[in-house]
């Protein structure tokens, strides 16, 4: 009970300018870290998880591009994307004015959910200026892309 008591006189202190952030450790190896915009209360009874004893996977319908984290971002960002099924897949970045900048990836991969970083370099390793980049994810036949701002 002190734990939870000391816990929440902790969280329940106001600290403006400050954000918070769950970060999750998944058994394939990835990490996925969910802004907590608002804590209310947590318990903690002692139950870490549950295991029936069956690999559960999440189903993937569709080929999918997820906004890069952190966005503005210094001086790396995350993209991730979903594959439905095993295809060829190439993530660039390009400039606002749709000049290649870098190729980070290109490989077959297996369908699931994948990510690759991006460390604001361009094809020679060198820093790139301040900006909005567009970063592009073809698998097969399908592009699609989003925007993200690096700020130095």
């Amino acid at each position: 009970m002190k734990k939870v008591l000391w816990l929440l006189c902790l969280l329940g202190t106001t600290v403006f300018g400050q954000e918070f952030n769950l970060t999750l450790h998944l058994t394939d190896g990835t990490t996925v870290t969910i802004p907590i915009d608002d804590i209310r209360r947590l318990d903690f009874d002692g139950v870490t998880g549950i295991d029936d004893g069956e690999d559960t996977q999440q189903v993937i319908s569709e080929f999918k591009l997820l906004q890069n984290y952190p966005n503005p971002f210094n001086p790396t960002t995350t993209i991730a994307y979903q594959l439905p099924e095993k295809a060829a897949v190439t993530v660039s970045i390009f400039d606002i004015s749709g000049k290649l900048i870098k190729v980070l990836l290109s490989e077959t991969q297996a369908g699931g959910t994948h990510q690759v970083v991006w460390d604001g370099t361009n094809q020679n390793n060198s820093g790139v200026s301040s900006g909005i980049y567009i970063y592009a994810v073809r698998s097969g036949n399908s592009v699609l892309a989003k925007q993200m701002l690096l700020i130095k």
